[in-house]
């Protein structure tokens, strides 16, 4: 009986182990990544022994089943089938034996499987190697620090100097100490500057003033008890400051400039040219650096040699940072510098300007690559960029920069695929998010969508928004990878010097050797396959009760708030088809009310936001995905809203419930820093600054206002809990904190009521889950095991958690039990199975090299002049029109980088038939300073529509223009813009598209405008849907001084838009009016209405039935009068997106149709009573990817005194906006 049972348990073991799936994780070093084979067993993950301790850099020795391994005098010993691994300390002869609950075991009687939670307790108990789980599947390993000793000095630092270095744009202020100065924060008070230096006396109080400074007006320095106070008074009112290291840790630069409204400097290495602010210069030679080290390893896989260097331009106006890159007219890159927007792993990263720079690079790198017959091209035309003034450089466009126009995921999957294995690991590849996405679609039964509907319908209607691109395309590529490896993954994107403009699919047949749609196909039908392995590996364990309290899905949201009193819980989100807003949902009946409107959602966190239960306080941001950050307070109780600090860039907020003291995230100049308000919340005062590249967030102050959490995510990738003690950081004490976990990417803390535990959620099993650590043991213990995800948890009750799970739509609200699980079976990652393919990915991490930096061969830094930067972007030869002859000529582009100036030439000559001489050359010319200066001279001006419409708009004469357009607020969503211009027009007989002949030839035209808009967008919308918009205008008419006629004018408008019914279908209202005390013999004075507006090919806005001087169903421009008031309701329904209907690279995009109806009230010789109905439809075409056209039809009917009329029209839009 007893030989039978051993030989069933050996025979039940022998089917379970034969039976687990396989797969890779990675070991990351700050050098390399070691990939290492993996036994997913019943959800418990076993790594070969061998592959595991050679990455870890462990001495071995290996017999049958024996495995004994030495790191720094530390041997463990190992037995396959033996739950006993013996430990010995060489240095002191001590032996240990520690017992594995999950045991060694051999498969094919050759390699040892070890399980990998227990054998890394091992290694970080009894080694100075320091293992950290990322995720189930991603370690990074680092040797343990040895014990930091801070040597106390009793007496305070001394100050021996204070010296000012003034410029016309930025001020240094160096303080030298007698050792080092070991904590300093600053604050803004207003627009003056004040910096505390801790435990530091100067001899005596002073003030130093110089009145021939430009930014600094005086700094006042004074000892306090413990401190001494630097009170910098400042000339400038938008000013950024930084404080670093001088040529000794002795020394302290304190740099204050102009917020990047200063000069620009610019810096070349051997392939870049980095143009940035003085603000940024600290940045500068690391920059250039990253960029230099990326180039290097990507030369390794293409064969590109650039033709110019690549432009790097870094901004600072949000504050979030991300990338962007074009290839025409030039190789561009735009990095924004500030920390990526964290949430949820939907981008993993390590240190962000590498890990930037290296995706953005292979953007250049495969949109630039030429073939022979593309480059013999550029040689003569340049990379021209399409511009709808002149159609025809679209075709250039096509046959200079043939690799820019592909699918958007097809740009992103090579780029993704890049990024990860440069960055050793850190990347969508290998990311959380994007399993969690599969894993959901597949658990709930959705369908995946065709390349088509990826572009056309899910990347603008999904909650995910573009971010699909990034997710589809490196899923198929890693699906690529895995099946046929990563070289000819590589050989799909690289162009060859003899290719002859292949289409990205047509190539994929030439590299693969099979259709792109049955390739397709199978990448699903293995991503489903793949994902029910996943989910039958979490449905061996039971997973959590869950309870819903609503059904629907709330898009993106963000921080939750228990409110005790109401039973309720306070939040904002954004869903699709639904303007972002703050929430109230009761917990009893699911319920939910919108108490405010959220202006500016990011994408991830929606807002940063907080609330004080006590004073029932809600805390929130604004311009949340631009320019920088507003704090503001609404009263729940009160219904009163407060701006407490504007552009303060501040969030990651939390209220004490004991002091009310409000806590945040600064991010400047790339750095971020820990900021406090006391209440009533009058100043942000800086309590410490961050190490670059270091960025805390998610904060979370304990019921009794004595410790913060927070989340803090390192350079090297590594994301960690941590606990700050304010008490000690109040006192000015030197930042110290404690790492609480740094497993799974742990992230949305939360305290339990009685602050004695602390929740979260992370990726530990490679699926977010809840987790807890109570303080009284210090034990981290699991509370859920859930299929899709949970995450947000906050307490309450003592028995229950609310929190947020996942769906493809967004995030539902439920609750969840206030208990520990037993066990949580670990999934497998898609993209470690490249390792087993490709090994030799793992070789491809970047390795930085500190030495000299004259190797980068980076020049010293020069101011930059636009002038001298000047490049000349497109000369192509055109055909165009004017009127009713065509016109041969050449169209030109000049400019710089940062388009500070900008001249644009169309001219040409009219050769065929021409009698008339004077009509024979055309010119067209326009230049542009800074984007708000302009001048412009026509002559005949030539336009391209005029070889197709009936309705010529080029004119006859002579025109000279200046301008000048600037804002007056720009703050999302609410902008105020003006612009003037003053245009001089001689020799001119026709006006209103040449159908109106005038008296008087030669006049001036000044018109002023002021256009103040607050609208707002829902994802997947095509058009405004919310707000207002009001324009005002005034136009004033002269003749010449020999016989001076005069006219002047005014006329308003204002648009509201809602909202109604359903997802986006959007009432329009639009109402004017105007008034002109006009000449009669100047018939320019008038206004003039009529007409759908649209011409048979056209540039113009297709929706020109909105405008305010057309009106369907007349004549256009038949209704002249001196004032007039009109009313136009318009409904706009949603859009109509018809996936799938493709054909050589063009796609029907969407179909969005508008009904409406006008009044007009008008002083006009026909009627004075104008009334229409009208109807127009759109259908909006891709090309190529990157390109749209729109295909418009309208109809209409207008009535009037003793008459009406019907009219219609057909056009074609080439180009968007």
């Amino acid at each position: 009986m007893k030989s039978f049972f051993v030989a069933f348990l050996l025979f039940v073991c022998s089917v379970s182990f034969s039976q687990q799936t396989s797969g890779r994780l990675t070991l990351i070093t700050d050098t390399k990544i070691y990939p290492v084979e993996t036994l997913n067993f019943d959800g418990v993950i076993y790594v070969e022994a061998m592959q595991f301790f050679k990455g870890l850099e462990f001495y071995i020795h290996s017999e049958y089943g024996y495995l004994i391994t030495e790191y720094d005098s530390v041997t463990i010993e190992i037995t396959s089938d033996n739950p006993f691994v013996k430990l010995k300390n060489n240095k002191i002869n001590q032996e240990e034996i520690y017992q594995l609950t999950s045991i060694p075991k051999l498969k094919d009687n050759r390699k040892l499987y070890i399980p990998l939670k227990e054998i890394a307790s091992v290694i970080n108990i009894y080694s100075k190697r320091n293992l950290q789980f990322i995720s189930s599947t991603r370690i990074r390993v680092t040797d343990k620090a040895g014990e930091l000793i801070v040597k106390k000095h009793e007496t305070p630092v001394k100050i021996l100097s204070v010296s000012i270095k003034e410029g016309d744009e930025k001020s240094e202020i160096r303080i030298l100490s007698d050792r080092k100065i070991e904590n300093l924060y600053n604050y803004y008070r207003g627009k003056d500057l004040f910096i505390y230096l801790w435990n530091v006396q100067t001899k005596t109080d002073s003030v130093i003033e110089n009145d021939n400074w430009s930014i600094l007006k005086s700094i006042s320095i004074k000892n306090e008890k413990d401190f001494v106070q630097f009170s910098i008074s400042l000339n400038k009112d938008e000013t950024v400051s930084e404080m670093m290291k001088g040529k000794s840790e002795n020394e302290i630069i304190i740099r204050i400039a102009e917020r990047d409204f200063g000069s620009w400097y610019i810096m070349e290495s051997e392939h870049f040219k980095l143009i940035y602010r003085d603000a940024h210069s600290h940045l500068a030679d690391y920059l250039l650096k990253s960029a230099e080290t990326s180039f290097k390893a990507l030369s390794r896989f293409f064969n590109f040699h650039p033709n110019e260097k690549i432009i790097i331009n870094t901004y600072d106006v949000n504050d979030y940072g991300f990338a962007a890159t074009t290839s025409v007219p030039q190789n561009y890159i735009r990095l924004e510098i500030e920390p990526l927007e964290p949430g949820y792993e939907v981008v993993p990263y390590n240190e962000r300007y590498h890990w930037l720079l290296s995706h953005e690079l292979v953007h250049v790198f495969v949109n630039d690559m030429d073939s022979d017959f593309e480059d013999a091209l550029r040689k003569i035309f340049g990379k021209v960029n399409p511009d709808k003034t002149q159609p025809l450089t679209t075709l250039y466009s096509l046959i200079t920069n043939h690799n820019r126009y592909t699918p958007r995921w097809h740009q992103e999957a090579i780029a993704v695929f890049f990024e990860t294995w440069l960055s050793g690991g850190y990347g969508r590849t290998l990311g959380n998010f994007d399993e969690m996405y599969f894993r959901t679609r597949v658990a709930d039964g959705i369908d995946f969508p065709t390349e088509n509907e990826i572009e056309e319908v899910e990347s603008h209607e999904t909650v995910l928004l573009e971010h699909l691109f990034y997710m589809y395309g490196a899923r198929f590529l890693s699906h690529l990878a895995i099946k046929y490896g990563a070289e000819k993954v590589i050989e799909w994107f690289d162009t060859k010097k003899s290719e002859f403009y292949p289409s990205y699919k047509g190539k994929f047949y030439d590299v693969f050797g099979k259709s792109f749609y049955d390739e397709w196909k199978e990448f699903f039908e293995k991503e489903i396959e793949f994902q029910k392995s996943n989910i039958q590996i979490l449905n061996s364990i039971k997973t959590t009760d869950i309870r819903y309290i609503s059904k629907e899905p709330f898009g993106w949201v963000g921080q939750p708030y228990f409110d005790k009193k109401n039973n309720s819980v306070h939040f904002v989100y954004h869903q699709s088809g639904k303007l972002a807003s703050m929430a109230t949902l009761n917990l009893s009946d699911g319920s939910l009310i919108d108490f405010r409107s959220l202006p500016s959602p990011s994408m991830i966190q929606v807002a940063s936001t907080a609330f004080d239960e006590e004073y029932n306080n809600f805390f929130y941001t604004t311009n949340n995905n631009q320019l920088y950050r507003d704090v503001h307070l609404f009263n729940l109780s009160q219904k009163k809203h407060r701006e407490l600090f504007p552009d303060s860039r501040t969030g990651h907020l939390t209220v004490s419930p004991n002091t009310h003291e409000l806590f945040g995230v600064r991010h400047s100049s790339g750095k971020v820093s820990l900021v406090k308000s006391k209440y009533p919340y009058l100043i942000l005062e800086t309590l410490t600054v961050f190490p670059l590249g270091d960025e805390i967030q998610q904060l979370a102050v304990n019921p009794s206002g004595d410790l913060l959490a927070a989340v803090i995510h390192k350079v090297t990738g590594e994301q960690s809990i941590i606990l700050i003690d304010l008490n000690k950081l109040n006192k000015g004490e030197e930042l110290k904190y404690l790492i609480i976990t740094s497993e799974g990417t742990p992230e949305n803390i939360s305290w339990s009521g009685d602050g004695k535990s602390l929740y979260w959620n992370a990726y530990t099993n490679g699926v977010s889950n809840i987790y807890k650590m109570n303080f009284d043991d210090g034990k981290i213990i699991p509370l859920t095991h859930t299929i899709k995800g949970l995450f947000r948890p906050i307490e309450i009750s003592k028995n229950s958690l609310f929190a947020f799970e996942y769906s493809i739509e967004g995030f539902i609200p439920v609750i969840v039990p206030n208990k520990s699980v037993e066990k949580l079976p670990a999934i497998n990652y898609l993209g470690q199975n490249i390792l087993k393919k490709s090994p030799e990915v793992a070789e491809w991490m970047i390795k930085y090299d500190e030495g000299n930096i004259e190797q980068y061969k980076i020049g010293d830094e020069k101011r930059y002049y636009s002038l001298n930067n000047l490049n000349i972007q497109t000369f192509i030869p055109v055909i165009t029109g004017f009127q009713d002859r065509k016109v041969l000529g050449i169209f030109a582009h000049i400019t710089d980088p940062l388009l500070i100036q900008e001249f644009v030439l169309e001219t040409g000559v009219s050769p065929f038939k021409e009698k008339n001489q004077k009509l024979r050359y055309h010119l067209r010319t326009k230049y542009n300073f800074k984007q708000k200066f302009s001048l412009a001279f026509d002559h005949n001006a030539p336009d391209f529509y005029d070889l197709f419409n009936k309705r010529k708009k080029s004119l006859l004469g002579n025109r000279s223009a200046i301008g000048y357009t600037d804002y007056i607020i720009y703050d999302n969503p609410l902008k105020i813009k003006y612009n003037s211009e003053l245009s001089v027009y001689t020799g001119v007989k026709f006006i209103n598209d040449n159908l109106l002949e005038i008296k008087i030839p030669d006049f001036a035209v000044f018109k002023t405008e002021l256009d103040v808009r607050d609208l707002r967008k829902t994802i997947g919308s095509v058009d405004w849907e919310n707000g207002n918009q009001f324009r005002f205008n005034i136009i004033a008419y002269a003749s010449t001084p020999e016989s001076p006629k005069y006219a002047v004018g005014t006329y308003a408008e204002w648009d509201n838009y809602n909202l109604y019914l359903f997802k986006h279908n959007t009432l329009h209202l639009k109402l004017s009016a105007g008034y002109h005390k006009t000449d009669p013999e100047l018939l320019q004075g008038y206004f003039y209405f009529g007409g759908f507006g649209n011409r048979e090919i056209e540039n113009e806005p297709v929706k020109q039935f909105e405008k305010v001087f057309r009106f369907p169903g007349v004549p256009i421009y038949s209704i002249a009068t001196d004032k007039f008031l009109k009313l136009m309701i318009s409904n706009n329904l949603p859009p109509i997106r018809i996936p799938n209907i493709e054909i050589f690279s063009q796609s029907l995009k969407n179909i969005n149709i508008s009904v409406y109806t006008q009044g007009l009230l008008a002083n006009a010789e026909l009627s004075k009573k104008w009334i229409d109905i009208g109807a127009q439809v759109n259908f909006m075409f891709n090309h190529w990817s990157n390109l749209e056209s729109t295909f418009s039809a309208g109809i209409a009917k207008a009535w009037w005194d003793n008459g009406n009329n019907w009219e219609w029209f057909l056009s074609y839009k080439l180009l968007k906006d």
